[in-house]
């Protein structure tokens, strides 16, 4: 009797299985924006790089690269016209004698016109980086100790880039110099060596500068993406919007931000590491 119990619960628990159907409309679509002009320090000249996507819904396999877009970027009366990379999917051109002045960008796409207006910021060379003897709590990280000096006018912020990894991606750190101003100053950043130094053998340490609302801005996409840790499913604090308006229609503002930053980097080879420190 206990027997026929027991198969017969079974086969009622087998049987209340219920399809759970997910609603996947998708309509707050958005236009994104990663635009940037870069230059190196040295350097008089540099580069303008914009990449447009669009948002897709969370189960969605498409690619959203936007390609239809007319892009340019206006300074001191010049326009410069951003030609579309069909290899690398961006828009790109380069910019002669960039100097500290408005640098206008501007995206015509169907019906909307977006618009941003920045300055370059300045940034500071890079003194010297090398492999550090501190250990992690994690043995598989090793130690880079960066030397910069900080320039003495207040209310620096940098954007520190450090790679690539084998997966062909990088670590970024925002910073600020709010108790290091205008001294020189080294400070520790661990990198795991399983991820660097395996499809290439230096590693490029890059400084950017950048303004304090772009650092608030990394800062907030931070802490957002660190609130969503392990919940794929949730949805975000807030939509952040950049410094990218549309003028056409200011409530279909678009995500992304825009910059135009002075770089300097310092190349490390893996020959520099002391010996076996990648055994």
């Amino acid at each position: 009797m206990k027997k026929l119990i027991l198969i017969t619960l079974i086969a009622f628990t087998s049987s209340c299985e219920k399809v759970i159907e997910l609603e996947t409309d998708f309509e707050d679509k958005r236009l994104v924006i990663d635009a940037s002009i870069s230059k190196h320090k040295d350097s008089i000249n540099g580069i303008a790089v914009v990449k447009l996507s669009e948002t897709l819904p969370y189960f969605s396999d498409k690619t959203s690269n936007v390609e239809n877009a007319l892009v340019s970027i206006k300074a001191n009366e010049k326009n410069f016209n951003l030609n579309f990379d069909n290899v690398k999917s961006y828009y790109w051109s380069k910019i002669n004698n960039i100097e500290n002045e408005d640098y206008i960008l501007s995206i015509k796409r169907d019906d909307n016109i977006y618009i941003s207006t920045e300055k370059l910021i300045q940034t500071p060379k890079i003194s010297s980086v090398k492999f550090g003897k501190r250990k992690s709590l994690n043995e598989d990280e090793v130690e880079l100790l960066v030397t910069f000096n900080d320039p003495p006018e207040t209310g620096n912020y940098y954007l520190w880039k450090f790679g690539p990894k084998k997966n062909g991606k990088f670590d970024y750190l925002p910073a600020l110099d709010k108790y290091i101003n205008g001294n020189e100053f080294t400070f520790s950043f661990f990198i795991d060596k399983t991820e660097y130094l395996k499809d290439v053998d230096y590693i490029n340490i890059e400084i950017n500068g950048i303004s304090e609302d772009y650092y608030n801005y990394l800062n907030i996409l931070t802490s957002q993406a660190g609130a969503q840790s392990g919940r794929p499913f949730s949805t975000a604090n807030a939509i952040i919007k950049g410094n990218i308006i549309n003028q056409s229609n200011p409530e279909n503002f678009p995500l992304g931000y825009y910059i135009v930053s002075e770089f300097d980097y310092f190349r490390l080879s893996k020959e520099d590491a002391p010996v076996d420190f990648f055994d």
